[in-house]
């Protein structure tokens, strides 16, 4: 088995990327009442689509189906995974919102100085922010680094840095020490150290759904689309 990465640069035009719960129950044939119960941990299911021309050589979207077509025999079915993430959100929005409130401004060293002779330094519009340590199984976490008052993430925000996407639920102002609290799921698989979370594309492992991802009828010369369905690996 091996894990593998995405191809920089192949992006889908559609997808799906959701938390699937795993759950049963039983109702009662008298009254209808049904209980309802989880079975095991939620995974991630994620779906991609993507489309292939094949009648203009020098297309860009010509490279596509031979791409796939190799990915798919190097993921073997299901055997080896791939690290994938949620291409419609690869940053969170929140972060994204909050860093580029910093944009134009002008800053000074922590004993007052100011910057002279054309001295500057740049925030990136995608920092990667600190982290409090978080241990296995928890399903909140302490950000920090923030300006004291803001909000700096949003309601669907990911992160990741223990090998899963978790979605954020909410998040605290941040306090005077530029804390801020954040709840999600999935709870952490395993603890993540001080300053190791990821919220630049945060992946988990997936393998193929089925055999037959390597289908790919099409008439010739035309258009080609591929659909790929992925589940999240547990193991």
């Amino acid at each position: 088995m091996a894990d593998l990465t995405w191809p920089s640069g192949l992006s889908p035009f559609r997808m799906t990327f959701y938390l699937q719960p795993h759950v049963g129950g039983a109702e009662s044939p008298l009254t209808r009442t049904r209980k309802v119960y989880t079975l095991s941990a939620p995974r991630w299911v994620c779906k991609l689509s993507f489309r292939g021309v094949a009648s203009e050589i020098d297309h860009p979207a010509a490279l596509v189906p031979p791409l796939l077509d190799s990915l798919i025999i190097q993921m073997a079915g299901g055997a080896n995974r791939m690290a994938l993430w949620d291409f419609r959100r690869p940053y969170p929005i929140g972060l994204r919102k909050y860093y580029q409130g910093f944009a134009g401004q002008r800053f000074t060293f922590t004993g007052g100085e100011d910057f002279t002779g054309g001295e500057r330094f740049a925030i990136s519009g995608t920092p990667e922010p600190l982290n409090d340590v978080a241990d296995q199984g928890a399903s909140s976490m302490v950000f920090k680094g923030f300006k004291p008052g803001q909000r700096p993430f949003q309601t669907g925000d990911y992160f990741g840095g223990d090998g899963r996407t978790h979605l954020i639920h909410s998040s605290t102002v941040a306090d005077a020490g530029g804390r801020t609290t954040v709840t999600f799921d999935p709870p952490l698989a395993s603890a993540i150290g001080s300053g190791r979370a990821v919220t630049m594309k945060p992946t988990s492992l997936f393998r193929l759904s089925g055999e037959d991802a390597g289908q790919n009828d099409e008439e010739i010369g035309q258009a080609s689309v591929y659909a790929l369905e992925f589940t999240e690996d547990l193991t």
